[in-house]
């Protein structure tokens, strides 16, 4: 090797620490930049040259590579990490919502009202004559309906929020994936199809980074590496991102059987998506595990409310009776079978009877007539018919009304009322009822008894001043029901809330953890990927030294020749 060698070692080395002296420069300029992974400069010596029989000497060293400080298995459990955050976060949002609409630590909650409901019936039971608890009584059954419309409002209100964030996520993701597609097709261009991340693609490869660990605050993702640079982006074994094509997210609320459902599905093709976590997937569970069981155990319960109180009241006799029925239940179709599917009762009806009384207002003369009622077989048609034919009771004419609902009239002068019902047809039909609906919904107060008080029912056996329907409402607080599964009105909604309160305390521990866990990450990572200025001032430093030496053995080798032409 001659001194021309010679200057090419010089010069390799001056180069090599130029480039070495820019990527600590840039390291040390990007150490506060949201994404940037540290860059190394990877130097390697030239091939060496022959000289000799098995003798070879330098030819000074090159720049191979300017790669990125990344450990992609610890990013992987990092992006897990974002997204069970988000999840766990979603999760104590919700069920804390759910929670506060309860408030069940107050005095203004369901079990209060719940308690003064019955209350003020177990005050009209010691004074059925008193005119101003009756108003009580009926307030107080007003404001316990009032509440549970409140909280079923709330948890649709609830609903539409966990739908519009869906939507909004959905979009998000679906543009974030997107531009995951676009950088791919730009780091394959960039890189020339070989990938391996060296060369000018970091910066790219750092941003697409930067979008797939946003989106998996969304969804939970897994990358595959694609030779030439690109990354496929897949959500459970389904890809969303294929090379240079996003594939897109569809979000759709459809009709169910069981209500609106909600699914995240491909663009491309439809599939749907099982998102198990980040806050797409928890905002998911939330609807389907919280909200959407929220309202049917506050649907269920003001449906049972309402039955039981009205299999109750239904059955009594107040201070005066009624000259004319109409239940508010509406039949879809008065001529099938009250078991039917199709029939349109909310409650059952059993194999049994009930008895009607017509009641003579000037003499208080009662004549009993038993009306039989076989599920089964009859349809309310039937029913109609038997108590206007097949019985053929005086003074009574019953129908169907024109949207389907039951009703009796007596003639002038005579009232109606009814006792010993153990079909539950009265119950059923919404006949002489306390409350009106037939859910959280539409729970109210019979406004026929907010308009005449009088009509309130206290007495079972016809007995002025009788308390026996008062006391047997008050029984119903406490007493087991076969709908609640063997529960009382008050230990069903107590489980309910239970329930509630452990799985927000679980879930407040689970976001707690979740989010040591992701700081954990977060830090390791930091330590492989994060710029250290001191680390990167040391570095510069010997580079400083590396490229002085070089300088100076340029100038050595330059002398050298400068003396040889000056003999020649």
């Amino acid at each position: 090797m001659g001194l021309n060698g010679a200057l090419l070692i010089g010069r390799s080395a001056i180069l090599s620490s130029q480039a070495a002296i820019s990527v600590a420069g840039n390291n040390m300029a990007n150490a506060a930049t949201p994404g940037y992974h540290r860059q190394i400069a990877s130097l390697a010596p030239s091939r060496p040259e022959a000289i000799g029989r098995n003798q070879f000497v330098g030819t000074g060293v090159s720049l191979v590579s300017v790669n990125r400080a990344i450990d992609t298995a610890l990013q992987s459990r990092l992006r897990d990490a974002i997204a069970d955050e988000n999840a766990a976060g979603i999760d104590e949002r919700f069920l804390s919502a759910v929670e506060v609409i309860q408030n069940e630590l107050s005095d203004q909650d369901l079990s209060s009202r719940l308690s003064a409901f019955f209350n003020a019936f177990s005050e009209l039971a010691n004074n059925p004559l008193d005119g101003a608890v009756r108003s009580v009584v009926l307030q107080q059954g007003v404001g316990l309906a009032d509440h549970i419309n409140m909280i079923r409002d709330e948890y649709t209100t609830l609903r539409t929020e966990a739908d519009r964030s869906l939507g909004a996520s959905v979009e998000r993701a679906d543009g974030l994936l997107s531009e995951i597609a676009t950088i791919n097709s730009q780091i394959a261009a960039a890189e020339g199809g070989q990938g391996g991340g060296t060369g000018g693609a970091n910066s790219l490869r750092d941003r697409r980074d930067q979008l797939i660990d946003e989106l998996s605050g969304f969804l939970d993702v897994t990358t595959i590496d694609q030779p030439n640079g690109a990354v496929d982006v897949l959500v459970g074994s389904i890809p969303v991102v294929l090379a240079g094509e996003s594939r897109g997210l569809d979000f759709r609320v459809e009709s169910g059987p069981d209500g609106q459902e909600v699914t995240v599905r491909v663009g491309a093709d439809g599939s749907i998506l099982d998102v198990q976590s980040g806050s797409i997937g928890a905002l998911m569970r939330q609807r389907e595990e919280t909200i959407q069981p929220a309202i049917a155990a506050i649907d269920e319960f003001a449906g049972e409310l309402i039955y039981q109180v009205n299999l109750v009241h239904g059955q009594g006799q107040g201070e005066s009776l009624r000259d004319s029925v109409s239940g508010f239940v509406q039949l879809d179709d008065s001529t099938v079978s009250l078991q039917a599917l199709g029939s349109g009762l909310d409650w059952p009806v059993k194999n049994g009877t009930f008895e009607l009384h017509v009641v003579d207002r000037s003499t208080g003369q009662r004549s009993t007539h038993v009306v039989t009622v076989d599920p089964q077989n009859d349809s309310l048609e039937d029913i109609v018919d038997r108590i206007n034919v097949d019985l053929a009771i005086p003074d009574v004419t019953a129908s169907v009304g024109p949207n389907g609902e039951f009703q009796l009239q007596a003639a002038t002068g005579r009232d109606l009322t009814f006792t010993d019902d153990t079909s539950g047809f009265l119950a059923a039909l919404g006949v002489n009822g306390f409350f009106a609906g037939g859910d959280a919904t539409d729970i109210a107060v019979d406004q026929t008894l907010l308009d005449d008080p009088s009509l309130l029912a206290t007495s079972a056996d016809f007995t002025p001043g009788g308390n026996g329907t008062a006391l047997a409402i008050v029984e119903l607080e406490t007493k087991t029901i076969d709908g609640l599964g063997g529960r009382s009105l008050r230990e069903k909604w107590q489980a309910s809330v239970n329930e509630l309160a452990v799985r927000t305390g679980a879930a407040r521990t689970t976001l707690e953890s979740t989010r040591l866990v992701r700081a954990s990450l977060d830090a390791q990572n930091q330590a492989v990927s994060g710029v250290s200025l001191d680390e990167e001032a040391i570095d510069l430093m010997s580079l400083q030294r590396q490229f002085q030496a070089a300088a100076r053995f340029i100038t050595v080798i330059d002398e050298a020749m400068q003396v040889l032409l000056s003999i020649a």
